[in-house]
């Protein structure tokens, strides 16, 4: 889902990969926050082979936003990281292994809301298709959403809400936003149209107050 901005063969990719290193560990980034299994950080140059090598998977950009690159090239993943390292407000982050710090495996972000929405923001996450079934993106997204709820600010206002969008038949995606405390607030039928198929997108929300009171539950069962 949740999103970015003649496209590589799989085998071009594999060569690429095997010719570029992962980040030296001196140069990775210092991590925003580490979970059980996870590391969420900053980008870095040298993680654009991994990060295109599992975001170009059709599986995966089936049900991504029509503006995320399909399939997902080396120099496109170049130039996401060079466009968020020239900001001075960070809002989108990669997903690594613990165990593997300098691989990139996923990602995960806010887009922040604007004018009268500017105390919201939208979040958005992929994981490489190797690492589903293991959790991880609900791990991924739960610790994320406690970090923006805490640290992160737009213009000074901090955040009283976080939305989603999911597109139908990306039955997974749903059930990760609603473990995480997302709620179901609609669906706009027919409202999207990608590579010919039209698609409904179904809302979900998370307000600060709703967040709060599911974090006073989680620690009160402790």
């Amino acid at each position: 889902m949740v999103e970015q901005p003649t496209p590589a063969h799989p085998a071009t990719m594999e060569s690429q990969l095997q010719t570029s290193d992962t980040p030296n560990s001196q140069l990775i980034p210092s991590a925003i926050l580490t979970t059980h299994r996870l590391i969420i950080r900053p980008m870095h140059p040298q993680d654009a082979p991994s990060m295109a090598h599992n975001a170009s998977d059709p599986l995966l950009t089936k049900y991504m936003a029509p503006t995320f690159p399909d399939p997902y090239t080396l120099t496109q993943a170049e130039t996401w990281i060079s466009i968020n390292l020239a900001l001075q407000h960070q809002d989108n982050f990669v997903v690594c292994e613990r165990c593997s710090p300098g691989t990139v495996i996923g990602a995960i972000g806010l887009k922040p809301g604007i004018g009268a929405s500017s105390h919201t923001a939208s979040v958005g996450y992929w994981m490489g298709r190797t690492y589903w079934g293991k959790g991880y993106t609900t791990e991924a997204l739960e610790s994320f959403t406690k970090w923006s709820f805490e640290n992160w600010e737009n213009n000074g206002r901090r955040l009283r809400r976080i939305c989603a969008d999911v597109y139908s038949g990306n039955v997974a995606s749903m059930r990760c936003l609603e473990k995480c405390g997302y709620a179901k607030e609609g669906v706009l039928k027919g409202h999207i149209e990608k590579n010919g198929q039209t698609m409904d997108e179904h809302l979900f929300g998370l307000t600060r107050s709703d967040w709060e009171k599911r974090m006073s539950k989680v620690f009160n069962n402790y």
